[in-house]
C-alpha cells in the first residue's frame, strides 16, 4: 500500500482533550500491538474471539466477550435475566407480522437463535447474530449508548446511582455518549482502540472531535461515507418516531465502515453530483442545487420566507434564469422525478415544517436512489452501516408512548452528522 500524502500525526495528538489529560491519554488510547491479550477463555478449536468488540463485556479472565464463529457472533449470556430479555425480544420482532415491528428487523443484526458452547468446562448459553464486520477488511466500529437514562424499571437503587455517574456529561448534553470505538488510520492502516476510559472524558464540545476521529475526518468529512451513515441514521430517526412498542435503556448504535474502501474512494477523488449547502434563512433548512450538464447551477428560487405549505419561491427576472425556474417547477409537480426524491431524502426532518408525522405521510423517503447516486464510485455495494443493537433492557412502552430518551439521543447524533455533511462541501 503507497503511502497517503496527509503527513501522519501522533494518535495521541489528534484530540483536542490530549493538551488537558496528557499522561492518563495514553491509558484510553492503544493500538493493537500495544493490547496483544491473553486467550483466557478455553473455547472449541473453530471459534476465535472477537477482536472487533469495542464495548460490554470483554474476554478479561472475569467476564466472557463475544466469540466468533462462520459468519457469526456468539454474545455469551453472562445475566441470565439480561440474556432471557434480549431472547425474547429478537424472537418477538422475528416473528412480527405488524408493520412497526416488522420493520425493526432490518435495524438490528440478524439472529439466529440461541446455542451452548462449552468454555472452560461449562456450558455457556448464547445469543448468535450476523457479524456485522466479516466482509470489512479493516473494520472501523462504533458504539454509542442512546439515550439520557440508561438504567432500566427493575434498577435497584446502587445500580441507578452507578448508571448516573457513567458518562455523565455526554450524556447530560447530547443524549447519548461513547463506550468505546476502533479505527484503522487511512494514512498508515495502523488500529486504535479508544476505550471507556476515553468515552468518559468527552462532552458536548469534545464528542464532535471524537466522532470525527472515528470517520478519519481530522482535515476533511468524506461525504460519501457520511451520507451512507444517515442513510441508515435517518430510517432509524424515522422508526423511533412513530414505534410505540418498546422502551430502550441502555441500547446502543453500532456504526461499521471499511476503512479500505475509504482509503480507495478517497483516492478515487470521486466529485458528486449533488451539492448541499446551507440556505440564509432564519432556519437554515438543508437545501439542494442540482448541476445540469453543462455544470451550470440552477436556481430554485427559493425567497427564504417559510410557510406551512413549504418554501415560497421567488420567480426570477432573467429570460435564461425564468427558464430553469419553470423547468424546475414543472420538475418538481412530477412526484415520480428523481430529483424531487434526492431533495425529499436530503432535507433534514425538521426543516421547512416542524410537522414530521405530516411530512412522513405525505411519501416515503426514496433511500435506495440517493445512495445509488452519491455514495461509491461503481456503484457497488455499502461500505458503512447503522445497526440497533444491545436489547438486554428493552421493555414494553409505558402507555404505548413514544420513546423520548432514546429519540432525544437519535436527534442529537444526527444533527451532528447533517453538521459533517454540510462541512463536508
Amino acid at each position: 500500500m503507497g503511502k497517503s500524502e496527509v503527513v501522519p500525526m501522533p494518535i495521541q495528538r489528534q484530540d483536542s482533550l490530549y493538551a488537558v489529560y496528557k499522561g492518563a491519554y495514553n491509558t484510553m488510547v492503544h493500538t493493537v500491538e500495544e493490547d496483544q491479550e491473553e486467550d483466557y477463555l478455553d473455547i472449541p478449536e473453530n471459534m476465535q474471539l472477537f477482536t472487533n468488540q469495542v464495548a460490554g463485556h470483554t474476554n478479561d479472565g472475569k467476564s466472557y466477550g463475544m466469540i466468533k464463529h462462520n459468519g457469526t457472533i456468539l454474545k455469551p449470556i453472562t445475566k441470565q435475566k439480561c440474556g432471557e430479555r434480549e431472547v425474547q425480544f429478537y424472537e418477538e420482532i422475528n416473528g412480527a407480522t405488524d408493520k412497526t415491528r416488522a420493520e425493526l428487523r432490518e435495524f438490528v443484526p440478524k439472529y439466529y437463535g440461541k446455542v451452548a458452547i462449552p468454555i472452560k468446562g461449562n456450558n455457556i448459553d448464547c445469543i448468535v447474530l450476523e457479524d456485522l464486520t466479516k466482509h470489512y477488511k479493516e473494520p472501523c466500529v462504533m458504539d454509542i449508548k442512546i439515550g439520557r437514562r440508561t438504567w432500566d424499571p427493575t434498577a435497584t437503587y446502587e445500580k441507578i446511582m452507578n448508571e448516573e455517574m457513567k458518562y455523565q456529561d455526554c450524556k447530560r448534553d447530547m443524549a447519548f455518549c461513547i463506550p468505546g470505538f476502533q479505527v484503522y488510520k487511512i494514512f498508515n492502516n495502523q488500529l486504535c482502540k479508544f476505550d471507556k476510559n476515553y468515552g468518559k472524558t468527552l462532552n458536548k464540545e469534545t464528542v464532535t472531535q471524537a466522532l470525527k476521529t472515528f470517520l478519519n475526518a481530522e482535515s476533511a468529512c468524506c461525504r460519501s461515507l457520511i451520507v451512507q451513515f444517515l442513510a441508515s441514521l435517518w430510517r432509524i430517526q424515522m422508526w423511533a418516531r412513530k414505534q410505540r412498542y418498546y422502551q430502550f435503556f441502555s441500547s446502543s448504535l453500532l456504526l461499521v465502515y471499511d476503512a479500505r474502501r475509504l482509503r480507495e474512494f478517497l483516492k478515487a477523488d470521486v466529485k458528486p453530483k449533488f451539492k448541499l449547502h446551507r440556505s440564509t434563512s432564519l432556519y437554515r433548512p438543508l437545501s439542494l442545487a442540482v448541476l445540469n450538464n453543462e455544470h451550470e447551477k440552477i436556481s430554485t428560487g427559493f425567497s427564504g420566507q417559510l410557510t406551512n405549505q413549504g418554501p415560497i419561491l421567488r420567480t426570477p427576472t432573467s429570460p435564461t434564469k425564468l427558464k430553469q425556474f419553470n423547468d424546475f417547477v414543472q420538475s418538481n409537480n412530477n412526484t415520480n422525478n428523481v430529483w424531487q426524491k434526492s431533495i425529499r431524502t436530503l432535507k433534514r426532518t425538521h426543516s421547512f415544517q416542524n410537522d414530521y408525522d405530516k411530512e412522513m405521510q405525505n411519501k416515503k423517503q426514496d433511500y435506495t436512489y440517493i445512495l445509488d447516486e452519491l455514495c461509491t464510485e461503481q456503484k457497488s455495494e455499502l461500505w458503512a452501516t447503522v445497526k440497533m443493537i444491545d436489547f438486554a433492557h428493552a421493555f414494553p412502552a409505558e402507555h404505548h408512548e413514544i420513546d423520548k430518551n432514546y429519540l432525544d439521543g437519535i436527534d442529537n447524533l444526527i444533527r451532528l452528522f447533517e453538521e459533517f455533511l454540510v462541512e463536508s462541501e
